[in-house]
């Protein structure tokens, strides 16, 4: 794996501690939230909008490591159904 690599993978590693910090958050914002205490709710909320935000970074930098394959929409289609390099 070349330099660029090893950072990509040191970043998916970094976001999914994060991720997993949120989830821990979120289920601490549910089990000690209650109507008078709101703002452990709003932690939770708060982390569960960044944990969308973790999730889509990791697939981003998964996609420039090449362990996960374009979309079909980013691929080019031949007339065989077969998928080509991305378009640039």
């Amino acid at each position: 794996m070349n330099d660029s690599g090893r950072l990509y993978a040191a970043g998916v590693y970094a976001l999914a501690l994060i991720g997993a910090l949120c989830a821990g958050l979120i289920l601490m914002g549910e089990r000690f939230g209650s109507p008078e205490r709101r703002d452990l709710w709003s932690l939770g909320g708060a982390a569960l909008g960044a944990i969308f935000i973790v999730y889509g970074l990791i697939l981003l930098l998964l996609r420039k490591l090449g362990t996960i394959t374009p979309r079909r929409a980013e691929a080019e289609d031949d007339l065989r159904g077969r998928w080509t390099k991305p378009v640039p």
